[in-house]
């Protein structure tokens, strides 16, 4: 029975074992991209707010005494709202890590339950030894090992010991004790190692580490013998040269590298094994990858090892890799000159392949021994710890290879395997046809020269000849016979038939014989072609695919961006060389995918899609030169544009035509036309190419580079030009003003070059507009929000078009350029300093000079454009409500103590229609008692008038707009708003047969209501923004405000303030605070300023902001 058939429980077991190995490595690896920058430590958090959830994370020192920490937390009103905070916005992410680490205990424990059974005899037939001996058996048994390793190794380099231990207390906090079945072993399995990722390795690092689950010594034993001695992967075919021993052993010295940290003995004591492992596998080679291209220098990793390090010595001597890196860098250029003369056009034919297969082989082994060598052993240290003339070594390497020629030598040796893989396809494709036309017409012609010399046929003037009429005949019968699928058989007797066809030449009555004896060279030609087809295996797909595996390269192919970046930029045309770089990259998948493949495992599309999107970010990293350099001459365009070319007028005399023409500015202009159009023509002559499981497109590539340019530079211009110093009105105009003129700049040439390079310019840049201020009003918004929108989260941010985060600026009080613009339109419109007039829709200074007005949200309207007046409203929204919010909790905690002298007051002020007898005394007495939380009460009715009038400012603006530039569309939304309402009321009227509009689903009043707030239809002071079902003496408490606030206000009449001009001479209000008439428009009942109906009567509904805020 085969090892991996579906009845052999052993091998099946080992296959699934290996399989979530794989694929728990794709999710380590895919969540080490994900962690929250909190649990980093205060460098790695972006957001300066979340620095408040480090008080509430703690380490294993946590499990010591967990009472200590939670009397801590919860002796503390504001660490326990922040912890639930933290919670309800970190509880999926955490999840998802504990699982994560449960699943590698979970598959450790498996793994040694699984040789605990073995050892016991519980496979019946298999034992540890007989598993060995089995090819399939060795593989699976060194994997399940090897990846053991590997999994600890990068959990502990990906995501760092001091994180561990905050994710798992954070979510031991958050489920208990009772619900984490696990959570000693998974403790034990996070606990820290000492290893920081940048820092010298702790003593004996990683052993220590390794001894947690160690599993038995007679597995590592065996299993380093297997290593050590055989060719466990059957790759001697690939690789037969002796040269490429280092090679063709790669992997297992990858396995053997890292199941060593299993047995250290043997790296400190065992000299003549460890001589051994290094004369086998690391004779011309130090640096090796693991697992995903993980690089390990092994100078490093093996220098506190005695034993490793005196056997790797010589490896490492001067001489040594002198001669070594002298032998590469001849055989770099004897490739190079290879591969030019194979890439030849012309030179790459079916015949010539066939004909030339093993020197092709040659070629492409030679080139990707070469490449992987020099790549990897760019990574040398400049100082080599176990060497006394370190520095020297890297200087030798630096001085013996060139990574320009490396790179060189890359994309050539990938075009050859590309064209080489196309055509073998094809002739796979075709073989089975192709030998059957060689074989009928072959067998055709022995016929036809059977018949000839039998001496019957009409018009044939030739002796009958019974011997060669027989031989042909049964020479006819033994072509008929052959079989393609026996290739060492049939090559054989081909050859002796292709002798046979030589030898009957030689009789007279054929070599006097010109016809017989093309038939015969026909046939000859006929057989070998036949021979050649034989020759088209599968092996050999097997053989190229093998030879061209890059993927050791994942992690050190960054190193060379920066020369794939300069030579896309020298010449564009180069990227089509890129497409067959990109699909030797895609043998990476290989790696992880083979044995979740062979065991048919549901997990197989989640890792597939990890590592085709890492693939397919890759390729993007590479192609961004391009968008880079587009809008590197776009920039020079946008200069050329603004400041040097005039524009022409509709109608001039001819006389003028030359004045207007122009020349050395548009000759300018083309030219840098002609540069855009040039570097998007290499990428968009590239084809589609399948990356894994995903297809990338090249006009999709450059679309979304163009796009990530795009939104970084317009991020970019938001972030340094929307800073306010002074916040005075005339700065802020000139901010405006400028961030309106930068961006115009920016979507006319955008828009101007969007034909040479064939993109939907115009549409772009709305797109990537709208991403960026609705993205940065969403995290401005955060501020407000108990449950956080977090970039994994959010519907704007993009992995693929990234919308940059930048650091704040000396503005604490904002996020990004969206709050400091709410920032700065505060402190113009400040009620402190200003006072607003309904009549002239603005705010004025004391002296009655505009500060803010109609011109001011025209000019930033311009700026920032629709939908940033549509942000600028939503933020204001948010603070409304958490302003209202806490209002709510204050009148919770500070205002019900005084309900009773509340009550007491109103029934003092009863009947409403008269006024009180002794109502100065009544309200000072008020004013006293209520005097500690009046200051809370008037901040927060202050930040509520002033946001819902910017609000107002907003609205208009934006209702102005759309009647001026979307009539159509602002008239046909009010008729579908009228007629809305008028079903609700008939819903209303009639709930049995009138439906209500939004019901089952229907989207059109939340779709429409978007549409409404963006064209300015809506008023905000109708709007409800919290529900407050117990509103008692809410009026009267809004009477002692308003009472306060108007015994510091004075009426004078020679300053005076009209609907028309602030200046002329009519009676006007001054406050002394400046906040009078923000607070008068903001709480004043439309009837009577001291009317408690209003409010008394609607006290106990849900708190509309009306009855705070109505003019």
């Amino acid at each position: 029975m085969e090892f991996l058939a579906e009845e052999n429980d052993c091998g099946q077991t080992l296959l699934r074992l290996v399989s979530r190995g794989s694929a728990i490595i794709a999710e380590l690896l895919r969540l080490s991209n994900n962690i929250p920058g909190v649990f980093m430590g205060p460098s790695h958090v972006e957001d300066p707010e979340q620095l408040k959830y480090l008080t509430i994370l703690f380490d294993f020192s946590y499990l010591k005494n967990p009472e200590d920490f939670e009397n801590m937390v919860n002796s503390n009103t504001e660490l326990l709202d922040v912890d639930d905070e933290f919670m309800d916005n970190h509880e999926d992410i955490l999840d998802r890590f504990y699982q994560l680490f449960d699943g590698i205990y979970k598959y450790i424990s498996d793994y040694l339950e699984f040789l605990d059974n073995l050892e016991k005899g519980f496979f019946i037939q298999h034992t540890l030894a007989n598993i060995l001996l089995d090819t399939d058996g060795a593989q699976l048994m060194c994997e399940a090992l090897y990846l053991y390793g590997v999994i600890l190794l990068l959990l502990d380099r990906k995501i760092p010991g001091p994180t561990r231990e905050k994710m798992v207390i954070a979510f031991y906090r958050s489920k208990g004790e009772s619900a984490l079945e696990n959570i000693d072993e998974v403790c034990k399995l996070c606990r820290v190692t000492g290893y920081l990722p940048d820092q010298p390795k702790p003593a004996q690092y990683p052993e220590r580490y390794f001894r947690r689950f160690h599993p038995p010594e007679e597995v590592v034993s065996m299993v380093i013998g297997k290593l050590q001695s055989d060719d466990v992967y059957l790759q001697e075919p690939c690789f037969p040269h002796r040269t490429h021993r280092s090679t063709r052993l790669a992997s297992q010295a990858s396995m053997l590298f890292v199941i060593l940290f299993f047995a250290p003995d043997i790296l400190i004591h065992e000299k003549s094994s460890m001589r051994e492992i290094v004369d086998r596998h690391f004779n011309d080679n130090f640096i090796l990858t693991t697992y995903m291209g993980a690089v390990a220098d092994l100078s490093l990793e093996w220098a506190a090892y005695p034993a490793a390090r005196l056997a790797l010595a010589n490896t490492l001597e001067l001489s040594n890799i002198a001669h070594i890196t002298k032998k590469k860098a001849q055989q770099m250029q004897r490739s190079i000159d290879e591969l030019n003369y194979y890439l030849t056009e012309g030179v790459l034919t079916e015949m010539y392949v066939l004909e030339n297969l093993d020197p092709l082989l040659n070629c492409i082994r030679n080139a990707n021994v070469t490449i992987r060598w020099t790549m990897m052993h760019s990574r040398i240290q400049p100082v080599i710890p176990m060497m006394k003339d370190s520095k020297a070594q890297r200087d030798i390497f630096d001085k013996g290879t060139d990574p320009d020629k490396l790179i060189t030598l890359l994309l050539k040796a990938s075009q050859l395997e590309w064209k080489l893989k196309q055509m073998f396809e094809a002739l796979l494709a075709s073989k089975e046809d192709r030998w059957q036309r060689c074989m009928k017409e072959t067998s055709e012609r022995m016929e036809e020269l059977s018949e000839y010399f039998s001496g019957e046929k009409p018009l044939t003037r030739v002796e009958r000849n019974e011997d060669l009429m027989n031989w042909f005949k049964d020479l006819a019968e033994k072509v008929n016979s052959l079989d393609y699928i026996d290739h060492i058989k049939a090559g054989r007797r081909i050859k002796r038939l292709i002798e046979a066809l030589g030898h009957v030449e030689q009789f007279d009555q054929i070599d006097t014989n010109l016809q017989v004896k093309a038939y015969l060279e026909e046939s000859r030609e006929f057989l070998t072609e036949m021979v050649r087809t034989v020759r088209i295996r599968d092996e050999v797909m097997g053989i190229i695919e093998n030879v061209s595996d890059l993927s050791y390269a994942w992690e050190i192919i960054n190193d060379f961006m920066k020369i794939l970046h300069q030579r896309v930029k020298n010449d564009p045309s180069s990227v089509i060389l890129l497409r067959a770089m990109f699909l030797k990259f895609a043998s990476i998948l290989d790696v992880p995918l083979t044995r979740i493949h062979q065991c048919g495992s549901e997990d197989v599309i989640s890792v597939a899609e990890y590592y085709s999107a890492e693939l397919v970010d890759y390729v993007r990293r590479v192609m961004e030169v391009i968008p880079q350099s587009v809008f590197r001459i776009l920039a020079g365009i946008i200069k050329l544009q603004t400041d040097h070319m005039k524009s022409i007028p509709v109608k001039f005399e001819n006389t003028l035509l030359k004045n207007h023409a122009q020349l050395n500015e548009r000759y300018r202009l083309a030219r840098a036309t002609n540069e855009v159009s040039k570097y998007t023509e290499g990428i968009l002559a590239m084809k589609r190419t399948l990356l894994g499981i995903i297809e990338v497109d090249p006009r999709q590539v450059l679309e979304d580079g163009l796009r990530k340019e795009l939104v970084y530079r317009v991020s970019l211009a938001f972030h340094e030009v929307l800073n306010f110093e002074k916040n005075t009105s005339k700065e802020c105009n000139e901010v405006f003003v400028k961030l309106a003129s930068n961006l115009d700049a920016y979507r006319l040439s955008f828009e101007y070059i969007q034909d040479y390079i064939g993109i939907y310019g115009l549409r772009m840049w709305h797109e990537e507009l709208s991403r960026i201020i609705n993205y940065n009003v969403e995290q401005e918004c955060n501020r407000y929000l108990k449950k956080k929108v977090y970039d994994r989260a959010s519907q704007y941010q993009s992995r693929a078009i990234p919308i940059p985060r930048f650091q704040p600026t000396s503005d604490d009080m904002s996020v990004n350029f969206m709050g400091r613009l709410m920032h700065a339109l505060f402190i113009m419109t400040d009620p402190h300093t200003t006072v607003y007039s309904p009549q002239s829709i603005g705010w004025f200074s004391e002296d009655g000079n505009e500060v803010c007005g109609i011109g001011a949200f025209s000019v930033l309207h311009k700026s920032v454009g629709l939908l940033g007046l549509a942000g600028l409203d939503r933020m204001l929204s948010f603070r409304i409500v958490h302003t209202l919010n806490n209002l709510v909790k204050f009148w919770g905690s500070a205002v019900t103590p005084y309900l009773p002298l509340l009550d007491q007051l109103s029934t003092a002020l009863a009947p409403e229609w008269k006024l009180p007898e002794h109502s100065t005394k009544l309200y000072e007495a008020a004013l006293k008692k209520v005097e500690k939380i009046m200051s809370k009460l008037l901040k927060a009715v202050l930040i509520i008038g002033q946001a819902a009038l910017i609000r107002r400012q907003i609205s208009s603006e934006l209702s102005f707009s759309s009647r001026l530039d979307a009539n159509l569309l602002a008239t046909t939304l009010d008729t579908l708003n009228i007629s809305l309402l008028n079903d609700i009321r008939a819903h209303y009227r009639d709930p049995k047969n009138k439906p209500y509009p939004g019901n089952e689903g229907n989207p059109v009043l939340v779709e429409l209501n978007k549409y409404l707030e963006n064209t300015g239809a809506n008023d905000p002071f109708q709007k409800i923004y919290v529900t407050w079902p117990t509103c008692r003496s809410c009026s009267t408490i809004a009477t002692l405000v308003l009472s306060a606030v108007s015994v510091k206000t004075q009426l004078t009449a020679n300053r005076c303030s009209s609907a028309s001009s602030p200046s002329s001479s009519s009676s006007t209000l001054r406050t002394r605070t400046s906040f009078w008439l923000t607070w008068a428009n903001s709480c004043a009942p439309r009837s009577t300023m001291f009317s408690l109906r209003i409010l008394k009567k609607r006290a106990s509904r849900p708190l509309y902001l009306r009855n705070f805020l109505s003019t």
